[in-house]
């Protein structure tokens, strides 16, 4: 299997992220999110605008993510940078939100609520421009992979 189909398949089972942020202060801050993710690589969670990274994320798109998809060895694990921003449009929320129901079991009125402009959560989206997977299970010798974003 080629790196990006795996890096796909293991965003696709994993449900917890590391969301790494850095607001005006310079500062950086770690979160740890639910989420779900698209073939492209895109990656898209919920929050508030009040927490911490989602205000960080409003003075700087600029973030970073990590995911680990298996802590004991052999470690498979994800890294990427990418932009990250608050998706407003009503399409793509409904596109995104019942993978996101299906996943976490969680959200079902967040689409219906969106509509009347009633959510106190927000559906985030995170456009990675690279992701490394460190995969010592597919590639013991090689790792890290790199898919590289256009």
């Amino acid at each position: 299997m080629k790196a990006k189909d795996l890096i796909i398949k293991y965003l696709a089972e994993a449900k917890v992220m590391q969301l790494a942020t850095v607001g005006e202060t310079g500062h950086p801050w770690i979160s740890n999110v639910h989420f779900v993710s698209d073939k492209k690589g895109n990656i898209y969670w919920l929050s508030t605008e009040k927490r911490r990274h989602s205000v960080e994320i409003s003075a700087n798109m600029n973030v970073a993510i990590s995911v680990v998809v298996k802590a004991n060895m052999p470690v498979i694990g994800i890294q990427a940078e990418g932009v990250a921003e608050k998706i407003s449009d009503i399409s793509t929320i409904g596109r995104i939100m019942p993978g996101y129901v299906k996943k976490h079991g969680t959200g079902k009125e967040f689409y219906k609520r969106a509509l009347a402009g009633i959510n106190e959560h927000k559906l985030y989206k995170m456009k990675p421009k690279v992701i490394s997977l460190f995969d010592e299970v597919n590639f013991p010798k090689s790792a890290p992979q790199v898919w590289t974003i256009d």
